[in-house]
C-alpha cells in the first residue's frame, strides 16, 4: 500500500507584504484613480498578508528593481528567455531546500529510487531533474520522470503516478517534487 510519509516546504527568500505590492501594480497598469481605489480595497481585503517571490521588485521602487526595466512601463518586458534563466538558476536551489525538510526525518537522498519533478512555470534541458540528482547526491539509478505544463493539477497526476510506482513495485520510495515559480511570469497586459 503506498503512503505519503513526509511533505516538506520551502518558501523563494523575497517576502512581499500585500500592501507593498500595491504600488507596482498601480504604477504598472497606471489606473486612474477610481480604479486605484477599487485595487487598494481589493488587496486590503483578500485576506492575504505576504506573498513570497524568487523577484526582489515586488515591493520596491521603480529605481531599485532588479529583474524588471527600471521603467513605470516596464519597458522594455523580460523575455520569455530571461524568465527562464531565472527559474533554472532558483527553481532547484528552493527544491533542493523543500527536499530537505521533507527527507530530514524520515529518509535519507540514497533511499529514493523515482524522482517524479513537476512544474508548469518552467523548463529547461537539461532538466530540473537532473539538476536535483546532482544537488541532493541521489543514485544514478533513480528512475526520473518530470511533468511539465500540465497545469494546476499537475501534482495530482504525480500523485497518482507515485501511487502507480509504488503498487508496481513495494520498495519503491518515490521524491515528487513540485516547484512554482509564478511571479515570474507576470503578464502586465490584462
Amino acid at each position: 500500500m503506498s503512503k505519503i510519509v513526509s511533505i516538506g516546504t520551502a518558501v523563494p527568500a523575497h517576502c512581499h507584504r500585500q500592501m507593498d505590492i500595491l504600488p507596482f501594480m498601480q504604477n504598472v497598469y497606471a489606473l486612474p484613480v477610481d480604479e486605484a481605489r477599487k485595487l487598494r480595497f481589493m488587496y486590503a481585503q483578500s485576506g492575504i498578508e505576504q506573498r513570497y517571490s524568487v523577484l526582489p521588485d515586488y515591493s520596491k521602487s521603480f529605481h531599485d528593481w532588479k529583474f524588471y526595466p527600471q521603467t513605470e512601463s516596464l519597458e522594455p518586458f523580460p523575455s520569455l528567455e530571461q524568465r527562464m534563466g531565472v527559474y533554472n538558476k532558483q527553481a532547484p536551489l528552493l527544491s533542493v531546500d523543500a527536499i530537505r525538510n521533507c527527507l530530514s526525518h524520515k529518509f535519507s537522498p540514497q533511499q529514493v529510487t523515482h524522482l517524479i519533478t513537476v512544474s508548469c512555470t518552467g523548463m529547461s534541458a537539461p532538466g530540473l531533474d537532473l539538476q536535483l540528482m546532482e544537488l541532493m547526491d541521489l543514485k544514478k539509478t533513480v528512475f526520473r520522470t518530470s511533468i511539465n505544463f500540465m497545469g494546476c493539477y499537475a501534482a495530482l497526476h504525480a500523485l497518482k503516478l507515485g501511487d502507480a510506482i509504488c503498487k508496481a513495485d513495494k520498495d519503491a520510495q518515490v521524491l515528487i517534487v513540485c516547484t512554482e515559480l509564478c511571479t515570474l511570469h507576470f503578464q502586465k497586459e490584462a
